[in-house]
């Protein structure tokens, strides 16, 4: 699998510029972290971001079944500028984190 065009990868980077992120190649993909906190995958001109139950986010974003065994968000480039975005990736990143510590 052939890894995102680094412009792809840029537009989404760039809407999540106040937050602290940073990207690492990965089985063909980018893996987004977030906070030190792997949140998603940038892959194909979508970002699939980890299903940590956003409530906030558009109807028409793919969420997980209960029978899927992928737990992520499919998020289109269409939503690469969307205001809700860098909130997204924070809160799971913030999710995350936390059910992490509870485990410890």
């Amino acid at each position: 699998m052939p890894y995102e065009d680094e412009q792809v990868v840029a537009e989404w980077l760039d809407n999540l510029k106040p937050l602290n992120v940073r990207v690492k190649k990965m089985f063909g993909c980018y893996c987004l972290y977030c906070d030190g906190q792997a949140v998603g995958w940038i892959h194909d001109r979508v970002m699939s971001l980890r299903e940590v139950g956003l409530d906030y986010l558009p109807e028409d974003i793919k969420r997980p079944s209960e029978e899927d065994k992928i737990r992520e968000l499919v998020i289109p480039l269409d939503y690469v500028n969307a205001d809700w975005l860098p909130k997204a990736v924070q809160d799971t990143a913030d999710i995350i984190k936390r059910n992490v510590s509870h485990k410890i």
